[in-house]
């Protein structure tokens, strides 16, 4: 099973023998906040999560590995995709095919590279 981003900053917050109080003051924030995170209660920001990286990068912390475990969508996704119509419906056929979204992804961005070479 995948860890999911607080389960992944709690592992990390352990193995560098922080505490959640003293990680949290480290970080400026309340320790409650930061138990919310850890229990994916809460989501961090770009730049609170850049900061817990920055504080647990010595036991292997990283940016883009953490934000991927970040699987919800930002809220500015989501209120786009609220808005606009086609966009539910995009997701329910992604995932109906079965095939990894990063897959389709990448097909994507190639297709943009084709198109653009078409328009130069």
């Amino acid at each position: 099973m995948e860890r999911t981003l607080g389960q992944e900053i709690r592992r990390l917050r352990t193995i560098a023998g922080y505490t959640l109080r003293k990680l949290a003051e480290m970080l400026d924030i309340s320790a409650a906040y930061l138990s919310d995170l850890e229990h994916d209660r809460r989501r961090p920001p770009e730049h609170l999560l850049k900061k817990i990286v920055n504080l647990l990068q010595g036991v292997g912390a990283n940016y883009e590995t953490l934000e991927q475990l970040d699987t919800r969508l930002d809220p500015d996704i989501r209120d786009w995709a609220n808005v606009t119509p086609g966009v539910r419906e995009m997701l329910r056929k992604v995932r109906n095919t079965g095939h990894d979204p990063r897959e389709l992804l990448r097909e994507l961005e190639e297709f943009e590279r084709s198109k653009h070479k078409k328009m130069s």
